[in-house]
């Protein structure tokens, strides 16, 4: 009896698991279609494909080809689609087209996703001597003549991450996970954005001119 009914749960949750794999897979494979949908329109020629990142999970690269048969490469996170497609995507295409236009502003001869580092070693090079120069420039840049705040150090859960903050608001700083830094640089994305914007809301927070 014991066997029979251990067997009869087993068969269950292997159902359910096939189950919620099924309608997971059902769900990636929409919102990859709606991504090539909203991209249509400004880039007629895209393609793509879903990869499973071991920190991000799913993530959504697309490829669109120019006039001029140059191609160029964007990745996105699965968080960042299902916001976009959560009011019906209206904007969705605009937002999604401007990384490619400023891809091919920088790269006229096209731009695949850069190939990951050899070792850790060599990830840490690129980590101290590309990705923080670029964010810390781009920061002082936007924000000039004020003071920026930046450092290394570890969250709550030992992720390493980059702090950054404005001298004249000491009381709080704005932390973000370098692994994720790193990771939009990989997928052709500037993080320098998601700096700017947090440090911007930041600075209105505490009503600073």
């Amino acid at each position: 009896m014991l066997e029979g009914d251990y067997k009869m749960n087993n068969d269950t949750t292997n159902t359910n698991n096939n189950d919620n794999t099924e309608v997971w897979d059902s769900l990636m494979k929409t919102i990859f279609q709606r991504g090539l949908a909203a991209i249509r329109p400004f880039f007629p020629n895209v393609e793509g494909l879903i990869v499973t990142d071991e920190k991000f999970g799913q993530i959504f690269i697309y490829r669109v080809t120019n006039d001029f048969k140059k191609s160029y490469d964007c990745g996105f996170f699965l968080r960042e689609l299902a916001e976009q497609f959560q009011d019906g995507g209206r904007d969705a295409g605009e937002w999604m087209a401007s990384f490619f236009y400023e891809l091919m502003k920088t790269s006229k001869g096209g731009r695949e996703l850069p190939g990951p580092h050899e070792s850790e070693e060599k990830e840490e090079e690129f980590i101290d001597h590309v990705l923080f120069p670029h964010c810390l420039g781009a920061v002082s840049e936007e924000f000039s003549p004020l003071r920026i705040t930046g450092k290394r150090g570890l969250d709550d859960n030992l992720t390493p991450v980059l702090e950054l903050g404005f001298m004249d608001i000491p009381t709080e700083k704005c932390v973000f996970p370098i692994h994720y830094l790193y990771k939009m640089m990989q997928l052709n994305r500037d993080p320098s954005d998601t700096l700017l914007i947090a440090l911007t809301k930041l600075r209105q927070k505490h009503v600073v001119e």
